[in-house]
């Protein structure tokens, strides 16, 4: 469900280079308004937020439909009402809360286990805690794609606050899901609530929920009347009507149950709000960005006025048509997303390059102490040149100043003797790789390049048995190209390899938007809405890319 929202953000992103681009030619041509005017674009791209508003009368569900939509029960849901505070779900690299209270910018975090106590009204009567608005930040991949899910409090409950609440958020809503029930369809009282949404949005998605309390025959019959009804009140003869088990749903996703979900009615309404969602933002931000910068472009005077004025027209051409705007990586990507759970956060390193990390650490750990204290020890590690240059700094790390006097003096007597031997026209008693010259510490013989090697034999073996035996081990492992190469090259079964290649192609793809993401928010200037894996994109794409920085890259093809 996720194809179309990958498309917006190609787009967006295409757009955001175009803009970094003019941004540059501005800067380079002296042009500070533009520069200025430039700057502000950009921001309103990297903001790019979505309110989908989830509304209805109290006990109708619309929490445990928030929670379906999510995939987990985030949201307390029940038969005690909500306080008279707003519960926004967004993107958030780990689970928390952060709660805004009304007339105050201080905020404070919570655990998400905690925010019943703080948004419904048997533990938080009357708000008496002022909490304005409740921020739940859950990592579920389909908030990171493009919008928010506000939950609103109950219409027409006991406490009057909450319908006033809700009524006076209705501006803010771009679009609204609007919740009624099989047990009480469409009431008097809710059709003038749907009246006051018609007023202020212009989609709104009709859910009948609990259909799991009706036969199939009464189910059609209380849609067809919602339908029915819906359309004389709205005026609206196109009005779309989703019959929607939300407890089903969310119990469908919690067990994986593909059968059971599409029995609940869920894809529907998710198709179609992503469906939606999508159309609204290109309509709506991508096209006024473009005009805008157009206008810009077509102002000024530069250089590049003329290339850039054309991108600016066609990209704007190709949203206004809907050409192009599905993105093929993010399609093919999607067959990934069942072994790289999309709430996962990506590992940093290569799961290889970790173990080869690790082991030289230990190996290190204990040689540096041998070397301070054995003679037996400095003469041997004297004879095969010391340490590999990277190796010899890790060493130092470890090792203190005494033990480094200690343990080095025979190998600068050792490569003391083999200069004087070049100098002299001899030939040094020791060569590097059979090379004639200056002698320099050899890979071949560098202790911890050994240990590294046999570290990552058998990182590779036990790797690709538990490909084979149908075990990959932690879900968000990850490998670098290099050592992706070394696993698929061991594989006896290619079905497995192509699996494997799909993991990786999406966590490379992911990456690949999380630094698309980084760039923009913080042009934008908007570096508070960076989450925590794209602060990590940098590191984590070059790491996938080349590999652990203290991972010898010439080891892994010996």
């Amino acid at each position: 469900m996720h194809g179309p929202l990958a498309g917006y953000e190609r787009r967006k992103h295409e757009l955001a280079q175009i803009l970094r681009e003019i941004h540059s030619a501005s800067y380079q041509s002296k042009n500070d308004f533009l520069e200025r005017a430039i700057g502000n674009l950009t921001q309103k791209l990297a903001e790019d937020r979505f309110y989908l508003t989830v509304i209805g009368q109290f006990s109708r569900g619309k929490s445990t439909l928030m929670n379906a939509i999510l995939g987990k029960g985030y949201l307390p849901s029940g038969i005690i009402p909500t306080t008279s505070a707003i519960t926004a779900v967004s993107y958030g690299s780990r689970e928390k809360v952060v709660l805004r209270r009304a007339g105050s910018n201080l905020n404070s975090e919570i655990g998400i286990h905690q925010l019943a106590d703080f948004v419904t009204e048997r533990i938080n009567p009357g708000n008496r805690e002022r909490i304005e608005m409740a921020e739940v930040q859950v990592p579920v991949e389909m908030l990171q794609r493009g919008f928010f899910l506000v939950d609103t409090p109950g219409l027409g409950s006991a406490v009057r606050e909450n319908t006033e609440t809700t009524l006076n958020f209705l501006p803010a809503a771009d679009a609204i899901v609007f919740v009624t029930s099989c047990d009480a369809p469409l009431t008097a009282s809710e059709l003038g609530y749907l009246r006051d949404c018609r007023s202020t949005v212009r989609q709104i998605f009709l859910v009948v929920n609990k259909t799991d309390l009706a036969s199939e025959a009464e189910r059609d019959a209380l849609i067809a009347f919602v339908k029915s009804k819906a359309q004389e009140e709205l005026e609206d003869s196109n009005v779309r009507i989703y019959g929607v088990s939300a407890k089903n749903a969310l119990s469908a996703k919690l067990s994986a149950d593909a059968a059971k979900l599409t029995e609940s009615g869920l894809h529907e309404l998710e198709r179609d709000v992503v469906d939606y969602v999508t159309s609204h933002k290109q309509e709506d931000l991508l096209l006024q960005v473009c005009d805008r910068a157009a206008e810009l472009v077509a102002g000024s005077s530069f250089s590049q006025r003329a290339q850039l004025l054309d991108r600016v027209k066609t990209l704007c051409a190709e949203i206004e048509n809907g050409t192009s705007f599905v993105d093929p990586h993010a399609q093919r990507g999607q067959r990934a997303l069942t072994g790289l759970h999309s709430g996962s956060l990506l590992r940093v390193s290569c799961t290889i390059c970790d173990r080869i990390v690790d082991a030289v650490y230990d190996f290190l750990r204990t040689y540096q102490y041998e070397l301070y204290v054995s003679a037996e020890v400095q003469h041997a590690h004297a004879e095969v040149g010391g340490f590999c240059p990277m190796h010899t700094w890790q060493y130092a790390n470890l090792a203190s100043p005494q033990g480094i006097c200690s343990a080095y003096p025979q190998v600068l007597f050792r490569f003391s003797e083999d200069l004087l031997d070049l100098a002299e026209g001899r030939a040094p008693k020791r060569t590097s790789g059979g090379v004639a010259g200056p002698p320099l510490p050899a890979n071949t013989t560098c202790p911890a390049c050994l240990q590294a090697k046999e570290a990552e034999r058998k990182a590779v073996h036990e790797l690709t048995e538990r490909l084979e035996a149908g075990s990959s081990g932690k879900a968000d492992e990850s490998l670098c190209l290099t050592h992706l190469e070394d696993v698929l090259l061991t594989l006896r079964d290619t079905s497995v390899g192509d699996q494997l290649l799909v993991r990786e192609g999406e966590a490379l793809r992911r990456i690949a938007e999380n630094l698309q993401r980084y760039a923009l928010k913080h042009e934008g200037r908007r570096s508070d809405l960076i989450t925590e894996e794209e602060w990590q994109a940098p590191k984590q794409a070059l790491t996938l890319l080349a590999g652990h920085r203290n991972v010898q890259p010439r080891f892994r093809r010996a």
